[in-house]
């Protein structure tokens, strides 16, 4: 069984065997979950994988026009050189 004690601060250290189980680290979040007379404790997803899709972008995909006009512009610039 693993333990920890409580801080006077109520802080606890959370035992290796439990975040290698979870695979959390430095900066992870956990969260606690109660489920009748137990509280469960669960890894929030990393940070890469919870920001993904959060973020539009601005500009829209480029149309075939656009990139045939980049690459006759980028052919050109190379045969003046």
């Amino acid at each position: 069984m693993n333990t920890s004690t409580i801080s006077s601060n109520g802080q606890t250290t959370i035992p290796a065997k439990v975040r290698e189980f979870l695979n959390v680290g430095p900066s992870d979040k956990v969260i606690y979950r109660f489920e009748g007379n137990h509280v469960v404790m669960e890894a929030v997803a990393s940070s890469t994988e919870a920001l993904y899709g959060a973020l539009k972008t601005t500009k829209k995909a480029p149309t075939k026009e656009n990139l045939r006009a980049l690459r006759k512009a980028r052919y050109t610039a190379k045969e003046r050189k």
